[in-house]
């Protein structure tokens, strides 16, 4: 039985696939949060064409990975972590999850993308769940989840939460 892990960070995305628990091939995309966000995001809101670009990047990353690793396409579950991946189960959960994980549908990921890509950083500051810190990256990880979703052809994934719990209430700086 194949499973695949996605750790979204903030300048590489890295997937590995498993097979029966142990590694079967991994594969990073040169891309993440902070690179993405950089090169794809002037405007506050950001622009339509602009979050295409960006969700086009990733898309031809996890081709890419596809091509790699013909049996991605058969993973029967699929975990996503990293802060980013926390962030937007907590904004879907509307404030902080308190278990080890959280179950993200697709429908709950495209809506969670809509809601933060349309608002300004300073609308979009205020969402539960949501640190203000991440409020302008955010929408970059938010692509990153949708062009999984879309790529890879899922339903649902597991956000892996218990690794570091998402807090509304995190001061300093913090990655994605």
């Amino acid at each position: 039985m194949n499973s695949c892990v996605v750790l979204i960070e903030n300048d590489s995305i890295t997937i590995s696939l498993l097979d029966d628990g142990v590694e079967a091939g991994s594969f990073v995309v040169p891309v993440g949060i902070t690179s993405l966000h950089r090169r794809h995001f002037d405007a506050d809101p950001a622009l339509p064409e602009d979050l295409t670009n960006a969700i086009g990047e990733v898309i031809d990353h996890l081709d890419d990975a596809r091509r790699v690793m013909p049996l991605l396409d058969d993973a029967r579950s699929v975990v996503v972590s990293g802060q980013t991946a926390r962030v937007i189960a907590a904004v879907e959960h509307g404030g902080d999850i308190h278990a080890d994980a959280f179950e993200l549908t697709r429908d709950a990921a495209e809506d969670v993308f809509r809601t933060l890509a349309l608002e300004a950083s300073a609308e979009r500051r205020h969402n539960p769940g949501l640190p203000t810190e991440l409020a302008n990256t955010i929408v970059a990880g938010c692509c990153v989840m949708v062009a999984l979703f879309r790529c890879l052809h899922l339903d649902t994934v597991s956000i892996a939460i218990a690794a570091q719990p998402v807090s509304t209430t995190t001061t300093g700086s913090a990655s994605v």
